[in-house]
């Protein structure tokens, strides 16, 4: 016999899952299936109880998901999901996580906190979003993401879920877009900023649809320069085109366009990364070159490049990667437009020789970026091809 609850969770992820379009599924049935978990706990549901519901609601498609994302090849066990489910447990049963276990769980465990401390809040939240109407801002968000992709990279179908989470604001994976509940960009008055869950989706919808194609490489070394090259394409694109981020020392992309990623209301903490690595541009671009030159010459390999990107690219709310990406590519974008962009985003060992091309096209705009010495610029342009 079918457990009551069980019967209930079956139920909240059997309607709140709908497909909009024949390419977009949107699943937002864990923000009710937490707040509810929530609710029992707080009620005086026993561990064991709580514990048996949660390891359900765990088994769900978000957070199967979810748990891909946190523990990709090149960070495993980066949230073990046992780690997960104790720090999410602690919020009642103290003693079954402790702080300093896993820097992941550390960082989410204050989002849930709030929520938890105030669960009339959660409730008005998820009735919110389940009024916000979903379908046509990702429509539109899709469109504008596809504007910035080459005409032959397609965005396909995909998975668009919303779910309590605490970490990662949004990601893309596979076929699927996750986002924070906890994160979403709220009003005064608790309303969803729509504007920026529309810039979001975009974002994100834009990874998906980028497909860079993969040259056959016949040294293991220029394949994994060529892998580090790549880092700085996804993110940088979609950061400079889709948020329309500022410099650094290139200009926003749409003056007359707010910058939504560095609005202070909403995101201080990118906001104050993003002055931060301005302040080391040339060091930054310096470490790009030295890195890139040491895997081509086989002094970095997987497991060292691995650790490079970790603890250096991707540290942080956002990573330098977002912030060296879009300076390139901005760049290349005022001397080259869209279509010298596009020729960066199809072959990214043309991406230096391109940017250092535009500093050249557009002196008045461009002189103070840093340069990227010839020598790495023929290096990159050599790859696989001697």
């Amino acid at each position: 016999m079918r457990r009551p609850w069980l019967l209930l969770l079956a139920l909240i992820f059997q309607n709140s899952s709908a497909v909009i379009s024949q390419n977009v599924e949107v699943d937002i049935s864990s923000c009710r299936a937490i707040l509810q978990l929530c609710q029992y706990m707080k009620n005086g549901a026993t561990q064991d109880a709580v514990e048996s519901r949660l390891v359900q609601l765990l088994e769900s498609k978000p957070y199967r998901t979810m748990f891909t994302h946190y523990n990709r090849s090149w960070r495993p066990n980066h949230l073990p999901e046992n780690v997960f489910r104790r720090m999410i447990l602690s919020l009642q049963f103290p003693g079954t996580y402790q702080k300093g276990e896993n820097q992941r769980a550390d960082q989410m465990w204050p989002k849930w906190k709030k929520y938890y401390d105030d669960l009339d809040m959660f409730e008005s939240h998820v009735q919110d979003l389940e009024r916000t109407g979903l379908d046509r801002l990702i429509r539109d968000a899709i469109t504008h993401a596809q504007s910035w992709l080459p005409p032959e990279m397609k965005i396909k179908d995909f998975y668009f879920f919303i779910h309590p989470n605490g970490g990662s604001g949004a990601f893309a994976i596979g076929e699927a877009q996750g986002y924070d509940f906890f994160q979403l960009a709220r009003d005064d008055n608790g309303r969803i900023k729509k504007n920026v869950l529309w810039e979001i989706a975009a974002h994100e919808s834009h990874h998906l649809g980028l497909d860079i194609p993969q040259p056959r490489f016949p040294t293991s070394s220029d394949s994994l320069a060529f892998y580090f090259l790549s880092i700085f394409v996804g993110e940088g694109t979609a950061t400079k085109f889709i948020n329309n981020a500022s410099g650094g020392r290139v200009p926003r992309i749409d003056l007359e366009r707010a910058n939504t990623m560095m609005d202070p209301s909403t995101n201080e903490m990118t906001k104050s990364l993003w002055e931060e690595y301005t302040s080391e541009e040339d060091n930054i671009f310096a470490r790009m070159v030295e890195t890139f030159q040491d895997v081509l010459q086989g002094k970095m390999q997987q497991d060292d490049l691995n650790r490079e990107i970790r603890e250096y690219w991707i540290t942080g709310m956002i990573g330098r990667n977002y912030f060296v990406g879009s300076e390139l590519f901005g760049a290349i974008y005022f001397g080259f437009g869209k279509e010298g962009c596009y020729e960066a985003m199809r072959d990214p060992r043309k991406m230096f020789d391109l940017y250092n091309r535009s500093r050249t096209q557009k002196p008045d705009m461009l002189d103070n970026c840093p340069m990227i010495p010839e020598h790495i610029v023929q290096s990159a342009l050599s790859m696989g091809r001697g």
